[in-house]
């Protein structure tokens, strides 16, 4: 592989952090907070607001008046309202945008960390690091080491997810898929594969994306000298009701464009949301059921609206 760098040597790439909050409370500052705590350099900061109504963007613009805060006058979801960040970015100049969750901590070095990886070879397109579930009793279980696809039940999978951190992801190299809860992408990824994928509201954008980049000829890069804290499903709630909505409709789309919308994309698709239901019935979970059934229904329906 091709190891050298976009850029001249001794120069630093121009890094902006896109963090896309609706909601964020205080913990959206304290995300905030972390990048202006990193090693230098600082890289530039730019929230993009989905039109939140609990006071948090008025927040943190009074606490950082550095950073660039950019209103959506409604909330477009996670892709298109962190396209509205990207672009504002590139058109900033940046060499690189981090997207960052409004609820994942960074470690001091976990950008410089991600920079030097994503610039040590041309092909990278994106460098995702090591991210632990954010409490006081798991800092060290694993949330996501990269993603891969399973073959069965079909679907990606976090690597590492809900596992202790005894070093077993403790090697650089080459994954399928990364979350954008914390991933760094070169500019040239953007100019060539496109930014996220506004058809998606909210989850497997990420995962889409990475399919974008890969269809470019770009390598997604997993990198564990970087660490992220996250704090899992702060802004919809874990398990929740419009989680679990968004989630399945997002799932009929991306099977449907990672099997080339291809009918029988419906079977490996339904192999998976019946192995949720076995996990999710067995540990009791019933409140699941109705949001998912209509989930599915509305991407259904908007699939044969797209082929028609």
């Amino acid at each position: 592989m091709n190891e050298s760098s976009n850029l001249q040597p001794n120069i630093s790439p121009q890094v902006s952090v896109v963090i896309l909050n609706w909601n964020g409370g205080e913990m959206v500052c304290n995300v905030v907070a972390s990048v202006y705590e990193l090693a230098p350099p600082i890289p530039s900061v730019i929230v993009v607001d989905n039109a939140s109504i609990d006071g948090s963007d008025v927040e943190i613009k009074r606490r950082f008046p550095q950073v660039i805060l950019i209103r959506n006058v409604a909330n477009m979801g996670f892709a298109a309202g962190n396209n509205v960040g990207i672009r504002y970015a590139l058109e900033s100049g940046a060499d690189c945008v981090l997207l960052l969750n409004n609820d994942a901590l960074l470690d001091r070095l976990s950008v410089n960390a991600l920079v030097s990886a994503l610039f040590a070879d041309s092909q990278r397109g994106a460098v995702a690091p090591k991210i632990y579930v954010h409490s006081p009793s798991s800092d060290w279980f694993i949330w996501a080491a990269g993603a891969e696809w399973r073959v069965f039940p079909p679907r990606v999978t976090m690597r590492g997810y809900g596992k202790h951190d005894g070093g077993q992801y403790d090697f650089p190299g080459v994954v399928e898929y990364a979350t954008c809860c914390a991933l760094l992408v070169r500019r040239e990824a953007f100019e060539k594969a496109g930014l996220l994928d506004e058809s998606y509201f909210m989850y497997h954008e990420d995962y889409a994306f990475c399919e974008q980049l890969r269809a470019n000829g770009f390598l997604v890069w997993y990198n564990p000298a970087s660490i992220v804290h996250h704090l899992v499903s702060a802004s919809t709630g874990e398990g929740s009701p419009q989680k679990w909505f968004y989630w399945s409709e997002s799932v009929v789309l991306f099977y449907a464009q990672r099997y080339a919308y291809q009918w029988w994309a419906i079977v490996p698709m339904f192999a998976f949301l019946m192995w949720v239901a076995i996990r999710e019935l067995s540990k009791g979970n019933v409140n699941w059921i109705l949001p998912v059934w209509h989930g599915v229904q509305v991407g259904l329906c908007k699939r044969i609206k797209k082929e028609k």
